[in-house]
This record gives C-alpha cells, sequence and structure tokens, in this order.
C-alpha cells in the first residue's frame, strides 16, 4: 500500500500541462501508472482507477467544496432540500427512486419521435441555407424544450431556461469572479422553481414535477427536496446535452469518412453517441471528497482528500479503448464512456441524454449528405468543453425538399 505524499507530483493547473492537456495526461499514466499526487488532491489517470473512485462509498461529490473555494454555498444555490448528487445512502436511494418513475425507458422512447420532429423543424433552415451556426440554429434549441416537456412546462420556455444552466455551469470553472452571477442567477432559478411547484401543484400532470409533488405530498421526500431537486436537473441537463450534441457534429463534421458511414447505415448510432462522447467528452475531470480514510487500489486516501477522476485520461486508456486516438464511429464499447459516471450515482437521465443525441443525429443523417466546417468553431476547453459556435456547410440528401 503506498502513501499519498510517496506518488510522484504532476500538476494539472500548470499553463504548460493545460495547454496540451490530453497528452499530458498520458505521458503521467505512461510514467506514474494509474495515480499521481497535485497540489490539489490525488490523481486518477485510468478507467479502472476512475471506475473504482466513482463506486468508493467513502468518496462523496465534491462539487459543494469546489463552490465554497469560489465564494458560493450550493445550499444557498439550490435551496435546503436534498440533491442526487449530494445525497447517500438512504436518502438518495428514497430521491433516486422518485425521480426514475419519470425515467423509464418507456418514456424516453415515447418522446424520440417530438425530438426529432423538433430537430427537422429547427434543422430546416440550415438545410436550405447550406451553411449556418449548427450550435445556434439546432443543438442549443433542443434541450430546453425537451426539459419542458419533461416537467410539464409550456415548450416555449426553454430557450431562458437553457440560458440560466449554461450560467450555472460556469460554476465548475472554478473563477471567484463568477460568485456574484451565480448567486444572482440562482435566486433567479430558485423563483423560477417555486412558479413551476405553485402551477403542477394546481394543475398536476403526468410530468416528473408532478410526480415529485405527489411524492412529497405522500411523505416519501420532502417538500423542499423537489424544489432541490428541479433546480438540479435543469442545471445539469439542458447545457450539458447541448455541449455534447455540438461537440458530436463537430468531430463528424471534422470527419468526412465517419460521417460517411452514419448516412450509409454501417455505424450504429447508439455506437456513434458513445464514441464522440467517449473521444471528446464535455466533462474532462470530476471531483470527489474522501468522508473517512479509505483506498483506492494501492493507495491509502485520508479523510479530506480531494480525489479527481480524469474522464478524459479514462477515455484514451489503451488497456481499455484500443487505438485510443482512432476515432471510429463503428467501435464496439466493452466498457461505457464515463460522461455519465458509473457506480450509485450513474446519472438518472443518461438514457434521456443518449436519446436526444442519438434523435439529432437521425434527423441530421436523414437531411444530410455531407456535412463539414464552414469557420473555425468556438469552443472554450478551460474546463471540459463548452461550444459557443459551430459554423457547418451541409449539402441536402436527395428527395428531402431541399436544394443541392
Amino acid at each position: 500500500m503506498r502513501a499519498l505524499q510517496d506518488l510522484p507530483e504532476i500538476n494539472p493547473m500548470d499553463p504548460a500541462f493545460a495547454a496540451r492537456r490530453l497528452a499530458s495526461l498520458e505521458e503521467a499514466r505512461a510514467e506514474h501508472g494509474w495515480a499521481a499526487r497535485s497540489f490539489r488532491g490525488l490523481e486518477v489517470l485510468t478507467y479502472e482507477g476512475c471506475s473504482q473512485a466513482y463506486r468508493n462509498e467513502a468518496l462523496v461529490t465534491g462539487v459543494p467544496l469546489i463552490l465554497q473555494m469560489i465564494g458560493v454555498n450550493i445550499q444557498e444555490m439550490a435551496g435546503p432540500g436534498r440533491s442526487l448528487t449530494e445525497s447517500e445512502d438512504a436518502d438518495h436511494s428514497a430521491l433516486r427512486g422518485v425521480v426514475s418513475r419519470w425515467f423509464t425507458p418507456r418514456t424516453v422512447a415515447e418522446l424520440r419521435a417530438d425530438v426529432e420532429e423538433l430537430t427537422g423543424k429547427l434543422a430546416a433552415p440550415l438545410t436550405a441555407a447550406r451553411e449556418g451556426d449548427l450550435a445556434e440554429l439546432v443543438t442549443r434549441r433542443v434541450p430546453g424544450p425537451v426539459f419542458c416537456w419533461m416537467m410539464g412546462l409550456p415548450e416555449e420556455e426553454g430557450d431562458h431556461l437553457f440560458d440560466l444552466s449554461a450560467i450555472l455551469l460556469k460554476a465548475f470553472s472554478g473563477d471567484p469572479a463568477l460568485a456574484e452571477q451565480l448567486t444572482e442567477t440562482s435566486a433567479e432559478m430558485r423563483d423560477f422553481v417555486n412558479g413551476l411547484v405553485d402551477r403542477k401543484r394546481a394543475e398536476p400532470g403526468n410530468d416528473l414535477a408532478s410526480i415529485m409533488i405527489a411524492a412529497a405530498d405522500r411523505g416519501e421526500i420532502e417538500e423542499d427536496d423537489v424544489r432541490s431537486l428541479a433546480f438540479e436537473l435543469l442545471t445539469a441537463s439542458t447545457d450539458n446535452t447541448h455541449n455534447s450534441a455540438a461537440l458530436m457534429f463537430h468531430l463528424l463534421a471534422s470527419n468526412p469518412d465517419q460521417w460517411a458511414l452514419v448516412t450509409d447505415g454501417t455505424a450504429d448510432l447508439a455506437d456513434v453517441v458513445e464514441e464522440c462522447l467517449r473521444f471528446d467528452p464535455t466533462v474532462v475531470e470530476d471531483v470527489k471528497l474522501a468522508s473517512r480514510d479509505t483506498t483506492l487500489l494501492d493507495v491509502e486516501v485520508p479523510t479530506g482528500t480531494m480525489v479527481w477522476a480524469s474522464t478524459l485520461a479514462a477515455h484514451y486508456d489503451p488497456d481499455v479503448y484500443p487505438e485510443p486516438h482512432r476515432f471510429d464511429v463503428t467501435r464496439k464499447h466493452a466498457q461505457p464512456q464515463l460522461n455519465f459516471g458509473i457506480g450509485r450515482h450513474y446519472c438518472t437521465g443518461a438514457a434521456l441524454a443518449r436519446m436526444e443525441l442519438a434523435a439529432m443525429l437521425a434527423v441530421a443523417a436523414a437531411s444530410w449528405e455531407s456535412i463539414e466546417l464552414a469557420g473555425e468553431p468556438e469552443i472554450d476547453r478551460t474546463f471540459g468543453a463548452k461550444i459557443a459556435t459551430l459554423p457547418v456547410r451541409v449539402t441536402a440528401r436527395a428527395g428531402n425538399g431541399a436544394s443541392t
């Protein structure tokens, strides 16, 4: 067993390291093995190490500590209720059990046609014009309405909710200068959630908000939990889905040979989605906190240690993904990519997110014979990957009603 202080040291925040993050992580793994230490804690550099970090019950989310470091209290952000991210054991099981009543395979499958119809409407102007910003025209405008359908809200509220989500997710940049903006946006989000609960209590339906409210009325969860869960689900869903979709189309527009495998039916759409999520993940690392002394593989992890599971390094682990630098939309994943986590905190909405990505991809493949970049996209890779613009040029497929 090795002590944390005996591990080789790296500095993932050094500008030279960050400028070539993936190469730096791979070099560190080749030199030091699965683990290294840094000024911020334990750095996990392999798929197996990340998998074990997700499954270790002594390691809880480190998000509240990150927010505290930039001057934001998570309880002040989301309210006093419990969240899926922070809760553990019986609390987590109770919350997850309620939320999962909506996230059934049948419910998600039934939404697929609606997502494809929405995507088709949004993509039509781009098909007709042959060129445009795919991020602005399509991927940014799908997740908001889907969240509204999920919560029983008017679809037109989707754009505003997307904007709130995008601001709140900036918290993970760790920039203290954002504290005031995050506090103000959190207050706006809480006001919105309070209004949502009032509306759905007066007019319940088959949506997730109504399911959570009914569970609170039965005493399965608390009223405050409903509000915190709604806040959490909105924050986590819309902006992340947009970025995953935009990154997917960026990869395919940059690799015409792979796009051809999509349009000719060689590649299964589910495999395409998984490979894109692996190759260019929206979140490059997840932070855990040791709630008690524990061990991770062969390393002792003292209480209070921050454990940084590198999703990016895991996705390029050659022991799990042969030839990891080869982008292959026909790749069969023996192990799942880690964008949605693993274990007890596996993302409840993973199936919905995958469905949205596959639906957008299906419409694009049916609409466009080709897709290519029409300019340099704006991608901020400071923390993960966030796409502001994605200019593309498309050629319509014969028979879709658009001029080619």
